[in-house]
């Protein structure tokens, strides 16, 4: 006598609650000995459902997540909790603990550091200790509540099933459901508004290390003994333009360990030449100094005003919800170190140091870490870049993603470029394009945005906010819209 046993598995990811999950129901018809012999698996049937395919945007919005991450997993199928009725013991006996808040922690703050951190001593030089002090704290204590008001609407979407955690794990998507295609629209422009800028200023640290580095590596024969920033910009250009026409991000984990390594090197040899080298300017330094905000201020939300990188390393965590409490440390650890560089490049080099103070270095040593950090901007470019690069070429596309052909889409990547390579050309210095861009673009997109969401979010969901809740959202998008009214006025 046979016995024929049916059993169905259901796999239910985590976006179900919002109804636009994954579903996969396994079907296995075992059929065995009625005296108890091995049976045998006679059939086998599967079935899954997926969600629509997303946009084209917000997926090319994971990119940035990219420059933050580095060498972040791939992210698991669907973000699929998998609940194997008949594999349930197995699954749970090989399953850990692990949250992923270190490997966050770690992410978070390579998207904190990068090359806007080595203008801190000029931004204390110029604003003062006190008062540049006093506004990182500030800056601090602001981007965190922006970042918790981002995690809460996200939790009141899933919560009110008015979308599925895939629909808010990227800004877009988040911005798009709680502003609806004004908000698409608002976060494409600023996306490329803040790529662009943040590429002006890759360009002006580049040019302006290279002029120290070029002559003291090849002499003064060819460029002169002191070259100009165009003559650098025109050295720079093709390798960027060159770079800018790659699609595949391919060797992430390799850039991301170089450049974390040449930031860190860069800010200790930095720091030790900075306090061995003379007496201390500390007399010398203003304390508070307002009318250098525009300049300064755009340095310290580069540091902080990161949120819409953040997306890609909160979804790579096997448990979400320890996402927030791992960026209130790294940002946190973060900033005590970059107070530190900054007031010690300060203090040491006095207030005639250079808006990118790794250009004061001299000897072997500088000259090393001024390449290393040429070579991690220069490499990393196209993963910073490729979600402006892409947003330009979807405008293109007519709504037809992957029209474009091949010399079509090298010609609005090298416009792109080459229109940031003019930019630099004819910008000032880093701080000043820090300053804009950071004062203005970071500030929409970490503090005035942020609070926007969580209050349309809980008008979509119906739920009734405290007073408490709507003065917290009305002053981190106050503060939003004073710093950027503030970095253009002043």
């Amino acid at each position: 006598m046979m016995t024929t046993m049916t059993t169905t598995t259901t796999t239910t990811t985590r976006g179900s609650r919002g109804g636009r999950g994954e579903t996969m129901r396994t079907m296995m018809t075992t059929t065995r000995p009625g005296g108890g012999g091995r049976g045998a698996v006679v059939a086998a049937r599967s079935s899954v459902s997926c969600t629509p395919r997303r946009t084209a945007y917000d997926a090319v919005t994971r990119v940035s997540s990219i420059v933050a991450g580095g060498g972040m997993r791939r992210r698991r199928e669907g973000g699929a909790v998998k609940r194997v009725g008949v594999a349930a013991s197995a699954s749970a006996s090989t399953s850990t603990e692990d949250t992923g808040e270190t490997a966050a922690i770690i992410n978070t703050v390579k998207a904190i550091f990068g090359a806007g951190g080595f203008a801190l001593p000029w931004a204390f030089a110029q604003g003062g200790l006190a008062l540049v002090g006093s506004c990182m704290v500030a800056s601090l204590a602001f981007a965190l509540e922006s970042l918790r008001m981002i995690v809460k609407a996200q939790d009141v979407l899933v919560s009110a099933r008015l979308a599925s955690v895939e629909d808010v794990s990227t800004y877009a998507g988040l911005t798009k459901l709680a502003m609806g295609n004004a908000g698409d629209v608002l976060c494409r422009v600023m996306n490329v508004v803040t790529c662009f800028g943040i590429t002006v200023s890759y360009l002006i640290f580049i040019a302006e290390t290279c002029k120290v580095v070029v002559p003291a590596m090849i002499g003064p024969g060819l460029f002169g003994a002191a070259p100009t920033t165009a003559a650098m910009l025109q050295l720079v250009a093709p390798p960027m333009l060159l770079l800018s026409w790659l699609r595949e991000m391919s060797g992430v984990n390799v850039i991301s360990a170089v450049g974390t390594a040449s930031v860190g090197v860069g800010m200790l040899v930095t720091t030790i030449a900075a306090l061995t080298s003379g007496p201390l300017h500390t007399a010398s330094l203003p304390a508070w100094n307002f009318a250098a905000f525009p300049g300064f201020f755009g340095t310290v939300a580069f540091l902080f005003f990161i949120h819409f990188t953040l997306f890609g390393i909160q979804e790579a965590m096997p448990k979400r919800e320890a996402f927030y409490p791992a960026a209130v440390k790294a940002f946190t650890a973060a900033a005590a170190i970059a107070g530190l560089f900054g007031v010690a490049g300060a203090v040491g080099f006095g207030p005639s140091v250079a808006s990118v103070v790794v250009t004061m270095l001299s000897g072997p040593s500088g000259i090393m870490v001024q390449l290393l950090l040429c070579l991690n901007l220069i490499s990393t470019y196209p993963i910073m870049a490729q979600s402006a690069l892409r947003i330009c070429e979807n405008v293109f596309e007519g709504g037809k993603p992957g029209s474009l052909s091949a010399p079509q889409s090298i010609g609005v990547r090298t416009a792109f470029t080459l229109g940031a390579v003019y930019t630099a050309a004819n910008v000032p210095n880093f701080g000043v394009v820090l300053g804009y861009v950071g004062g203005v673009c970071c500030s929409m997109l970490s503090l005035v945005l942020p609070a926007m969401i969580l209050y349309l979010c809980q008008k979509k969901a119906k739920n009734e906010m405290t007073v408490e809740e709507l003065a917290r959202i009305a002053a981190v998008a106050g503060v939003g819209v004073t710093c950027m009214v503030l970095s253009i006025v002043l």
